[in-house]
């Protein structure tokens, strides 16, 4: 088996490769996508006899973490023809990725998962969740009946106006994916296959006095039965910086006409809507994985974020490579310093649950009671204070 990053001309053996395992048939336009958003000098290839038949590739990304920013290695397009299972393949495509991801600076490796029992042997972990929420539209009622102050745009300004305020929401919540010109295009491409029978993007501003604080992007699948609207909304994005522009907008929403259901994908978990609701409870929730995370430089990782408390903590951690080891972390509001060392360890982790409580969206005392994390009771309940975050984990991005 050979290994090296897919050149342009053998990128037609890359979709073939993705098309098998993801059963996907793409259309053209997909395809002229997808050349976009592939970074084909971070990509690896596995090739049988010169023929295709393993693919992977690193997205360059910059992530929030609690109190800032780290570069971070998205891993995707990863995948192995079903002929070539069992060989070892994928194990030698994610070293290589992330032997990548290192060249490059990146403390952190990233993925979503098409299945969720394939990942954790290579040390990540479930880093962010999101909610799914639901509700007919007859019951989405929000208290006060003020107009809502939202202007319908089209794609092109939504593509001018709308980064400023993403960009300035993403980084309170960690986990949060800083997106590129270019990712805005692939993000609002639209393409027809990708609307399942829905319409076209829509896409609604709320801008007081001529700045933008919040904006909403949705798609409407219609549907009449005998003579009565039974269509659905569904809510790609909603993204406010100010609690007037949060309001506003689902007022917005709940207000759109023909509507019979209303589902918004991708929320965080914990959020106000279910607070200002004057029905709360016909607002159903599902809870999701969503981003999975692996530290490879564990003393960049550590010292890259904030900590809620001002504490220390003797962590070691095992895991494949030179990840392992003991780690003194020194931390809290103002920054932190992480550094190797012989002490006596207060926690025991593995590196997959140390991605898990990386972020914040898991405590160390739920990890400890599924024989993830070890460690005395006090000393887990300081890491947790000291890990934990005021906003919830979430990626609205997908890639």
């Amino acid at each position: 088996m050979e290994y090296h990053p897919i050149r342009p001309d053998e990128f037609d053996g890359y979709i073939n490769v993705l098309s098998h395992v993801f059963t996907w048939d793409p259309k053209p336009e997909e395809v002229e996508v997808e050349k976009k958003h592939i970074e084909l000098d971070r990509t690896v290839g596995a090739f049988d006899d010169g023929r295709i038949v393993g693919t992977g590739a690193n997205l360059t990304f910059e992530m929030t973490v609690p109190g800032g920013s780290l570069p971070a290695g998205g891993v995707t397009a990863i995948g192995v023809l079903p002929s070539h299972r069992r060989r070892g393949i994928l194990n030698e495509m994610m070293a290589r990725l992330f032997d990548d991801s290192r060249s490059h600076g990146e403390p952190l490796s990233i993925l979503w998962a098409s299945e969720s029992s394939i990942y954790g042997r290579y040390g990540f972990g479930v880093a962010t969740r999101h909610a799914s929420r639901e509700i007919e539209r007859i019951h989405a009622r929000l208290s006060g009946d003020a107009p809502p102050a939202v202007r319908i745009i089209d794609k092109d300004e939504a593509l001018r106006q709308f980064p400023s305020v993403y960009e300035t929401v993403r980084r309170r919540y960690p986990g949060m994916i800083r997106r590129t010109e270019r990712k805005w295009e692939i993000d609002l491409a639209d393409l027809e296959p990708w609307r399942d029978g829905a319409t076209a993007n829509r896409f609604g501003l709320f801008e007081p006095d001529g700045v933008p604080q919040g904006y909403v992007r949705y798609r409407v699948k219609e549907k009449w039965e005998n003579g009565q609207a039974r269509s659905e909304l569904v809510v790609a994005e909603l993204i406010a910086i100010t609690q007037d522009a949060y309001r506003d907008l689902w007022r917005y929403v709940f207000g759109i006409d023909l509507i019979e259901t209303i589902k918004a994908r991708g929320r965080p978990v914990r959020e106000p809507l279910e607070h200002m609701l004057a029905n709360p409870r016909r607002l159903t929730k599902s809870v999701t994985e969503g981003i999975w995370l692996r530290i490879l430089d564990v003393e960049r990782a550590l010292a890259g974020r904030r900590y809620s408390t001002e504490d220390r903590v003797v962590l070691e951690v095992t895991g494949p490579g030179d990840v392992a080891g003991r780690y003194l972390l020194e931390g809290g509001p103002d920054g932190a310093t992480c550094r190797r060392t012989e002490a006596k360890p207060d926690l025991r982790l593995d590196i997959k649950a140390l991605g898990m409580a990386y972020l914040g969206g898991h405590d160390f005392v739920t990890l400890a009671g599924a024989s993830m994390a070890e460690g005395d009771a006090e000393t887990l309940r300081r890491a947790d204070l000291m890990f934990g975050w005021h906003e919830p984990t979430w990626c609205v991005v997908g890639f």
